[in-house]
């Protein structure tokens, strides 16, 4: 099992990461976001949901006009937005994602988000 100690933003003990099974309830982990001082400091905050050697599960929160800057991961990506929109920018093409909608992205397409509204974004990398 792996876990993540505590830390001063999200004290009370260790988190489990990886597990047999790990069950995330995603209301909860959004109102801990929500209730951080990161969250009111800064554009985006987010939390690890689930980390193996092979696949990560982030859940992220963006203030309207924030913005994830163009990167590229060596694996498979998904985006799905939970609440509001964003601008993907991938391979110089941009696309508006609004709730419920999901995008995957292949090995190394470079890519960015800019939230035009408050918005949750479930990433999950899948490593190669």
């Amino acid at each position: 099992m792996k876990t993540m100690e505590a830390t001063e933003q999200r004290p009370g003990g260790a988190r489990v990461l990886d597990a047999p099974y790990v069950i995330t309830d995603i209301n909860a982990a959004l109102n801990t976001l929500m209730d951080e001082r990161g969250w009111e400091e800064t554009d985006c905050n987010g939390i690890t949901l689930f980390k193996t050697d092979n696949i990560t599960s982030v859940l992220i929160c963006m203030h309207p006009g924030s913005r994830i800057g163009e990167n590229s991961i060596d694996g498979t990506v998904t985006l799905q937005i939970v609440e509001g929109e964003v601008e993907l920018t991938a391979d110089e093409e941009v696309v508006t994602l609004r709730t419920g909608q999901l995008v995957m992205l292949h090995h190394e397409v470079t890519h960015s988000l800019l939230a035009t509204e408050e918005t949750v974004v479930l990433l999950t990398n899948h490593v190669c």
